[in-house]
C-alpha cells in the first residue's frame, strides 16, 4: 500500500527529448540574434559608406619643433623661425602636428555607422603619413558627424611639389583649400566594421579632396 502511494506521488522529470528541445530552442534564438546583428551592421557599413565626406578643417599645431596653432599664414613667422624652418627643411626633417577634421553627412533615412578605419594622407603618388581610427563613428539620419584624425608626418616631403612658403601656407591654412589642390594632397580613408571575429574592409580607399569649411 505505501509502496504503491509513492510510485503515485513519484515527481514527473522531463525526458531527455524535452531537454534537447529546449537548448535547440536557446541555440536557434541566439542565432538569430546574431544574424540580426551581423546584417544590422552590414547595412549600417553600406550607408557609411554611400555618405557624403569633406574636409571641414586643419589644424596644425607644430612643425619642427615650432607652436604654430596661433599662426595662419607664412608672414606670421617671424626671421628666426624663418632660418630654423630653412635649416630644418635642408636636413629634410619638419616633422609637424596636425588634426585634419572629417565631416560626413549621412543623406539617408537610416543610420550609418562603421567600427573603425583605415587612413592615408597622400601626396600625388606619395602616402605622407598613414594611421588606423580603432573606434565606432556613428552618422545619424540626415546629420553631419564629425571625426578628427590626428596626423604626424614631415612636411619637408612636400618640397617636391613646391616652396617653402607655399607649402608653410598650405598646412597653416591661408588658402589653403588652393594651396593643397596645387600641392596635389588627398586624405583617404577605408572603413571597415567588425563580424563575428573577423574584420570586414571597404575593397578600395574612399577619397576626400581638400574642400575646406564647406559641408554637402
Amino acid at each position: 500500500m505505501l509502496a504503491s502511494h509513492l510510485h503515485n506521488n513519484k515527481a514527473i522529470v522531463p525526458g531527455k527529448s524535452g531537454n534537447m528541445a529546449f537548448i535547440l530552442g536557446i541555440f536557434l534564438l541566439a542565432l538569430t540574434f546574431g544574424s540580426c546583428s551581423l546584417f544590422k551592421q552590414a547595412k549600417e557599413y553600406q550607408q557609411f559608406v554611400h555618405s557624403q565626406f569633406s574636409i571641414r578643417n586643419v589644424n596644425v599645431s607644430s612643425v619642427a619643433g615650432i607652436d604654430v596653432s596661433q599662426m595662419n599664414q607664412y608672414d606670421d613667422l617671424d626671421f628666426g623661425q624663418l632660418i630654423h624652418l630653412g635649416m630644418q627643411l635642408v636636413k629634410g626633417n619638419l616633422p609637424s602636428i596636425m588634426v585634419i577634421t572629417v565631416d560626413g553627412y549621412n543623406t539617408s533615412s537610416e543610420e550609418a555607422a562603421i567600427s573603425g578605419m583605415d587612413w592615408l594622407l597622400v601626396m600625388k603618388t606619395d602616402t605622407l603619413a598613414k594611421g588606423v581610427i580603432n573606434k565606432a563613428i556613428t552618422i545619424p539620419p540626415g546629420r553631419h558627424t564629425y571625426f578628427p584624425v590626428k596626423v604626424n608626418f614631415n612636411i619637408s616631403r612636400l618640397v617636391k611639389s613646391g616652396s617653402l612658403e607655399q607649402i608653410v601656407n598650405a598646412v597653416l591654412g591661408n588658402n589653403s583649400k588652393q594651396e593643397f589642390e596645387k600641392l596635389g594632397i588627398i586624405f583617404k580613408f577605408k572603413p571597415w566594421y567588425r563580424s563575428g571575429k573577423k574584420i570586414k574592409k571597404s575593397p578600395v580607399y574612399l577619397s576626400i579632396h581638400p574642400e575646406f569649411n564647406s559641408l554637402k
